[in-house]
């Protein structure tokens, strides 16, 4: 899985802004449903716009903090206690 959630193009007219929406992705993880591309696109005319929209929506994007085996690794190798 990809940790990507944003991605925005500037064209000549403005921008398009595409969020990965986490249902959707989750939803990929299951073998029995037919895949959907999580990507849903917005246009805006303005970056003012852009910012406005990505401030409201951009902690519900966040990937989910999963606990893996290198993570654990890691933050342990760094751990100053002893």
């Amino acid at each position: 899985m990809s940790d990507d959630i944003v991605r925005i193009e500037k064209l000549g007219n403005g921008y398009e802004v595409e969020v990965c929406s986490p249902k959707i992705r989750k939803a990929n993880d299951h073998p029995k449903s037919v895949y959907q591309s999580p990507w849903i696109g917005y246009a805006f005319t303005t970056k003012e716009e852009v910012v406005a929209f990505l401030t409201k929506v951009l902690d519900k994007l966040a990937p989910e903090v999963e606990d893996d085996e290198f993570g654990s690794a890691f933050d342990e190798a760094v751990s100053t206690e002893e």
